[in-house]
């Protein structure tokens, strides 16, 4: 089974992380976000992935390269200019050929590249073969629609039409695109490889109303869409609390069964109070009388004594001083926490390079200088 994996959005939500880190790379339980969902693709069989990337990104060529230490074979296809998701899938499965050179004739997947699953891929694609479909579609089902692409859908699974964004009142059902699809292959020849345009709303529509057979999977697997950082905390929190079954999480993980993700490669001083659900990682340290609860740690991470960290994302090479009290906040990379300073929902921009004093970093977009000064 091939995949194609969409990754060419710019990760804006998720800034100020997004500044140093491109989004497919932000860490999850230690491992890249893409990692987590190559491999659970790979666990249900899936090895020839293609990354459909909308500019040429090395730090994700060089964290994952042609995919062999993952066990798969990975490849890169990169738009000059954006093609949408129906542009980047049509103009890539236009180049697949089969065994004997012929056309591709399989099923495949497309999988977007900010979300995190256990689906049952497995089960997904069997159910498609059973049904005959020509489109499969993932579906989580959520309690207000009202920020989704919603189906009509009947008793058997098959999806009439789609509604983007209703009102809740209006909704059709609470389940919606789950952003995990099996194609028939001759849906291929539907796609325009040379113009933007997105399968969610020409395709997926179209095939509806001309009656083909479109289904949905609906299973109660875990699913989250990493847009922004307050979903990127909790996913974190939720796997380290053992929310979803992770073939990426790190072996030797201090503290794992009781909600708190340590990597190993981390110090935390005696007298240190690290509370669940909370994920720090590598090279990190923890003072004596400090306390980190709720949060996420990226690497290389120091939080001075005394200082209190508490639903919060700080990003790699944070420095937090003594003393400092920090809240519902996000911190990027080599941002540096001044002693004793207080933020309660700050969004701090990363350290300028070079900069000699990170506390003098300028802010963008309205948020305050790393000082973390009122």
């Amino acid at each position: 089974m091939r995949a194609i994996v969409l990754v060419g959005g710019e990760g804006t939500r998720l800034r100020p992380l997004t500044w140093r880190t491109p989004k497919a790379l932000v860490p999850i339980l230690g491992r890249p976000l893409l990692e987590h969902l190559l491999l659970n693709l790979k666990q249900h069989g899936v090895t020839s992935v293609t990354l459909a990337m909308t500019a040429r990104n090395e730090a994700i060529r060089g964290a994952f390269g042609d995919g062999q230490t993952l066990g798969i074979d990975l490849d890169y296809a990169y738009e000059d200019t954006p093609l949408g998701s129906g542009g980047a899938i049509g103009s890539i499965a236009s180049t697949w050929r089969a065994a004997d050179g012929g056309p591709w004739a399989e099923p495949f997947l497309v999988v977007n590249g900010d979300v995190i699953s256990d689906l049952d891929v497995s089960a997904m694609i069997a159910n498609h073969r059973a049904k005959h479909a020509v489109l499969s579609l993932s579906l989580h089902e959520v309690e207000d629609p009202s920020p989704f692409g919603v189906v009509d859908i009947d008793a058997d699974g098959r999806i009439h039409r789609f509604v983007e964004k209703p009102k809740a009142e209006e909704a059709p059902s609470r389940l919606i695109n789950a952003g995990t699809w099996v194609f028939d292959a001759r849906l291929i020849g539907m796609l325009d490889p040379t113009t933007f345009n997105r399968v969610e709303d020409g395709l997926f529509p179209r095939l509806c109303a001309d009656g083909e057979p479109v289904y949905g999977f609906h299973q109660s697997a875990y699913w989250a869409d990493v847009g922004n950082p307050d979903a990127l905390l909790r996913v974190n929190l939720d796997m380290a609390r053992g929310a979803v079954a992770s073939p990426a999480a790190r072996a030797g993980a201090a503290g794992y069964e009781q909600g708190i993700y340590v990597d190993e490669t981390s110090t935390i001083e005696d007298g240190a109070n690290i509370e669940a659900p909370s994920v720090i990682g590598a090279d990190c340290v923890v003072r004596a009388g400090s306390t980190v609860s709720g949060s996420l740690l990226w690497d290389g991470v120091t939080v001075g004594a005394a200082a209190e960290v508490r639903d919060t994302i700080l990003a790699t090479g944070v420095s937090v001083g003594d003393g400092a009290r920090l809240e519902r906040s996000v911190v990027a990379h080599h941002a540096t926490i001044q002693p004793n300073a207080s933020l309660q929902g700050e969004r701090i921009d990363p350290a300028e390079a070079g900069q000699t004093d990170p506390s003098q970093a300028p802010a963008r977009s309205g948020t305050p200088s790393s000082s973390g000064t009122p």
